[in-house]
């Protein structure tokens, strides 16, 4: 029997590669890229676009697939953890994320050089999760102290809100094992649609970002006698 039409599989593929572009043409378009949150989500959203990219088009880089998420999703998160680092003002804090930061990075990356993307992949991964989790709910109750009522006019609200939904979802299904590859690929279909909605609340983060006043143009408006 022929196969025709598209399947949800192919359909969340194809979103995932082309919603991470949208907030960077609204980076581009809207002119924030001088603010340092836009600078990581846009480089945050490149890194998921070409890794979409790589991981649905596999004729496109020869490459296995773990290997793919493995180095992309180090990057992921050390970017991740920057960002949020931003924005903390307690002092101890910065430092111990600084210092976990250095330590998961050293050790992903042995591992990864002495036994293979492989090897431990899922729990390095929920590792990552977790710390991810973690720096995004202190970074929005942080926010949440300062902003109060103005807290949803904060680029940093919904990029934090969207690594909640995501890593909250991805740890949660990564104790529910492997099962049968049916289960798996449900499971694989829910954390795309989750990431979808990630990457909406990107999109969001980067439209309400308000452009720098160039202060030399501001100078010289006119001003009516």
């Amino acid at each position: 029997m022929v196969k025709t039409g598209v399947s949800i599989p192919e359909i969340l593929s194809l979103v995932a590669i082309l919603l991470p572009v949208i907030p960077i043409l609204i980076i581009f378009i809207r002119r924030t890229w001088q603010q340092d949150i836009m600078i990581f989500l846009g480089t945050i959203c490149l890194l998921s676009f070409m890794q979409h990219l790589m991981v649905y088009v596999p004729k496109l880089v020869p490459v296995n697939t773990t290997f793919i998420n493995s180095i992309f999703g180090l990057g992921e998160f050390t970017l991740l953890l920057y960002l949020f680092k931003m924005v903390i003002d307690t002092g101890w804090v910065k430092e111990v994320m600084h210092t976990i930061l250095i330590a998961f990075a050293s050790v992903t990356i042995t591992t990864y050089i002495l036994r293979g993307t492989e090897a431990h992949s899922l729990v390095l991964n929920m590792i990552a999760a977790f710390l991810l989790l973690l720096t995004a709910v202190i970074a929005l109750l942080q926010l949440i102290r300062e902003k109060q009522v103005f807290i949803f006019q904060s680029p940093l609200f919904w990029v934090a809100g969207g690594s909640i939904c995501y890593f909250s979802m991805f740890i949660l299904t990564g104790f529910v094992g492997r099962g049968t590859q049916a289960l798996q690929q449900e499971k694989m279909i829910l954390l795309s649609v989750i990431n979808d909605i990630r990457m909406i609340f990107f999109i969001i983060a980067a439209y309400i970002a308000q452009p720098k006043k160039d202060p030399i143009s501001s100078s010289q408006e006119y001003h009516p006698r």
